[in-house]
């Protein structure tokens, strides 16, 4: 069986890779233990930091794989499955040195939780990237957006959560949101300035970081959104719009 998420090592740095893109990288139950497991180890590493991509040059991630986030979850199925993810997002979140989501697609509802747990997103010229969780008549449920109200401005968080529509890079390079735009054929010469500095450095940078931002009851508000996700799950809106999606897919 193939590995789900691939960790290569590199000089100074590791990058960890979400591995399934025959399905846009969406995530399994099994990819979020291997996804964990794998933050886990790496946090044992020296780094100076770590970057998180998606295989292909489709998507970075397309959120949750509906086989197993289906709209037939009662709200405590739907909190089990969910709350794993959150986990991984905040452990993303509090890595002890910068990380790095490298967008080589388009990110799309969880996509954007992974991709927004990171401390900066690089992301591809051409991809879209969105919040569309409303769409389906629920909110982000791996506690996406309560990180999304650490990464930009409140109503800029507030309207992107609500208009649940893709952005171009263009946009959400605009709104603060991605700190670069990259082209496909990216290189570690996007990260030349974070390669020549130290561990220690990196390490004091991130803690800063996090000194300025309200990680302090980060985790319990996290959980708080996704137990209100969890809730909107059993809701008629939500069944009938993963109906209706599926119907689309099909044709």
């Amino acid at each position: 069986m193939s590995q789900l998420i691939l960790v290569e090592k590199k000089e100074g740095y590791a990058v960890l890779t979400l591995n399934r893109p025959e399905k846009m990288n969406a995530i399994s139950k099994q990819m979020t233990k291997e996804f964990y497991q794998a933050i886990k180890e790496l946090k044992e590493e020296k780094l100076k930091f770590l970057v998180v991509t998606g295989a292909g040059d489709r998507a970075f991630c397309a959120g949750g794989d509906l086989r197993e986030l289906h709209g037939e979850l009662n709200a405590e199925q739907a909190y089990a499955t969910l709350h794993p993810m959150k986990e991984v997002l905040y452990e993303l979140a509090t890595f002890p040195v910068p990380t790095i989501a490298v967008l080589n697609g388009q990110a799309r509802g969880g996509g954007c939780e992974i991709a927004t747990a990171c401390d900066f997103r690089y992301g591809t010229e051409w991809a879209s990237f969105g919040f569309v969780q409303a769409n389906l008549g629920i909110i982000p449920g791996w506690g996406g957006g309560t990180l999304l109200y650490q990464r930009v401005n409140n109503d800029v968080a507030a309207h992107w959560l609500m208009d649940a529509d893709m952005y171009t890079a263009e946009q959400v390079y605009r709104i603060g949101w991605l700190h670069k735009m990259i082209t496909v054929n990216w290189n570690e010469e996007i990260f030349a300035s974070f390669i020549n500095k130290t561990p220690e450095q990196m390490k004091i940078f991130k803690k800063q970081y996090m000194d300025h931002m309200d990680f302090q009851t980060l985790s319990e508000r996290m959980d708080g959104e996704v137990r209100q996700c969890s809730l909107l799950w059993e809701s008629d809106e939500h069944k009938e719009a993963v109906r209706n999606f599926e119907a689309k897919r099909k044709r």
